[in-house]
């Protein structure tokens, strides 16, 4: 890679796994049908492979149904795209990005073409608001797109591209789908973006926020923002302006557990849950719905090195990927106080899980 992370060793086998795993894969596994409507998809970042389980409605357990191998290396993250029909996976050693169609039935995924040339390093990818382009982060410091053809879900590079800052780890877009964020992990703050109905990007500026910065998450209200601090264990509140997407710092900030690798909001905007790589556990937090203000409520353990929680539609049940255990934890979300509580044993997954999506 071009630059790394000074971090310290337990970070380093976090970042480095996530961003420079390679290794041979297995072959395909396709399993028989299984009765659900939704899946939750894993990328298995050293074993090159995307593995798929099928969701049980009523108590949230997983079941395994296929792995497949990406056809790259290092696949750390996996965008959907809105229909549900296609599948997209970032591999951040091969510098490409893999293809699938999901079978709703089934939740089967089958690659389409080869994996498509990225800028450089597509650590972090995501489906942008209008829904006809993929976005991708790359480490070199700017944001690329793909136009995305809606029935074959092929990528077609998109020129030109958008600057951010040092080592941009991750993008959200605001729930107006006008503005954009991007998390700088090495010059600690976040680049703001405007959104014009082509999608294209418009830099509008940065705001410092704290050392190695690893996530920024945007409230479904529109009105907080989220930013997770990886080496002082801290998260950070913003009120967003309407009119302009500006972030201006609440407060003082909140801690989390050692090492916050992401910031997940359930669908009400009630909640906050944050995984701590170091730590081991999923730190949870109430969102006054008047202030955005984080108060924390309690944590649950995970396997090792917690790096990615998804919540499913409902927001009932949370499933976390543990980087250097090789396993997904899932959980029961309480509706009313919004604490977790672990459904089963954790289940297997292939080497390296660093990213979990779930299906429509």
């Amino acid at each position: 890679m071009p630059f790394h992370y000074k971090l310290g060793s337990i970070l380093a086998i976090f970042l480095s796994t996530l961003m420079t795993a390679c290794g041979s894969g297995p072959t395909a596994s396709p399993a028989r049908p299984i009765p659900s409507t939704q899946f939750a998809m894993v990328a298995n970042s050293s074993a090159n492979s995307v593995s798929t389980f099928a969701i049980d409605s009523t108590t949230g357990q997983l079941s395994p149904r296929q792995t497949v191998l990406t056809g790259g290396l290092g696949p750390s993250v996996i965008a959907l795209e809105p229909s549900g029909h296609f599948a997209y996976v970032g591999n951040v050693v091969s510098n490409d990005i893999s293809v699938f169609a999901i079978d709703k039935d089934t939740g089967v995924l089958t690659t389409v073409g080869l994996p498509v040339p990225a800028a450089h390093a597509p650590g972090f990818i995501v489906v942008g608001p209008t829904a006809n382009i993929l976005y991708e982060v790359n480490r070199e410091g700017s944001i690329s797109g793909f136009s995305i053809n809606s029935s074959s879900g092929a990528l077609t590079p998109i020129s030109g591209s958008a600057a951010t800052d040092d080592a941009p780890i991750s993008l959200t877009f605001h729930p107006s789908g006008h503005f954009a964020y991007v998390a700088n992990f090495n010059s600690g703050d976040i680049t703001v973006y405007s959104v014009d109905s082509s999608g294209a990007l418009g830099l509008l500026g940065a705001v410092p926020v704290d050392l190695s910065l690893t996530s920024v998450s945007i409230h479904p209200s529109g009105k907080f923002g989220y930013a997770a601090s990886l080496a002082s264990n801290q998260i950070t509140t913003f009120s967003v302006a309407p009119a302009t997407g500006a972030l201006t710092p609440l407060a003082t900030q909140v801690r989390s557990g050692d090492g916050p690798t992401s910031v997940t909001i359930d669908p009400k905007g009630r909640f906050a849950y944050v995984t701590n790589a170091i730590a081991g556990n999923v730190s949870v937090f109430s969102i006054d719905q008047g202030t955005g203000i984080l108060t924390p409520v309690s944590s649950a353990s995970t396997g090792t090195s917690p790096v990615a929680l998804v919540l499913d539609p409902s927001g009932r049940f949370a499933y976390e990927a543990n980087l250097n255990s090789d396993n997904l934890t899932s959980f029961g979300v309480d509706p009313v106080a919004g604490t977790l509580t672990q459904i089963g044993t954790p289940v297997s997954t292939q080497a390296g899980p660093s990213w979990v999506a779930i299906t429509k």
